[in-house]
């Protein structure tokens, strides 16, 4: 099936959609797809369910999004420049992502490393296991059993702090299939199920 959008775009209302299309007018782009969804399972929700039917119509995926981290941290933009560079600061950073993908059969993720300032700042990123606290755990595990029926989760884990990231979709297809309910938005900085998705893409 040929490829129908470059962009697809998920947001909270139509003032937002209507304010990023004026954006996209102004760019080169005109291969896009915004849809309006419910506000909940911050971008982990908005991302499976949007790809959900369009996943299998591409070899690779970007996933950004501009949420603000719940963390108390005043480190958001910094942070989140950090990782739009790394991922996306022009046609030669993603020409060479793409790159290595064509060139390394096993590698099925690019996302940069943990935004030091982070690390640095907040303590919790100091413990390897800080993800493996028991809800984690539990929900971590659950995810594993319906993906992999009797995989379970290992004591350390690298994922892409802030879910952004480069992917091949044959290593992520799974998290489209899998349906689960979401948590409603209360501030939740950890232990949801959102949580457990960002981990469990490099199993």
């Amino acid at each position: 099936m040929p490829i129908k959008y470059d962009l697809y775009i998920s947001t909270t209302s139509k003032d937002k959609k209507d304010s990023i299309e004026k954006c996209l007018q102004k760019s080169n782009t005109n291969k896009y797809e915004i849809k309006i969804y419910e506000n909940k399972g911050r971008d982990v929700y908005l991302f499976i369910r949007q790809m959900k039917s369009n996943y299998q119509n591409y070899k690779y995926s970007c996933h950004l999004h501009t949420k603000k981290s719940a963390h108390k941290t005043n480190l958001g933009a910094n942070w989140i420049e950090y990782l739009y560079n790394n991922l996306i600061r022009n046609k030669k950073k993603m020409l060479d992502i793409l790159y290595d993908f064509e060139q390394y059969d096993k590698l099925g993720f690019v996302f940069p490393e943990s935004y030091y300032e982070i690390i640095n700042g907040y303590s919790e990123f100091h413990n390897l296991n800080f993800f493996l606290h028991d809800k984690n755990k539990n929900n971590l595990n659950f995810l594993l059993k319906r993906i992999f029926h009797k995989f379970k989760a290992d004591v350390k884990l690298v994922f892409p702090v802030r879910n952004m990231f480069w992917a091949k979709i044959k290593s992520i297809y799974q998290i489209f299939n899998i349906r689960l309910k979401y948590p409603k938005e209360l501030g939740q900085t950890n232990e949801t199920i959102m949580h457990a998705i960002e981990r469990v893409c490099l199993y």
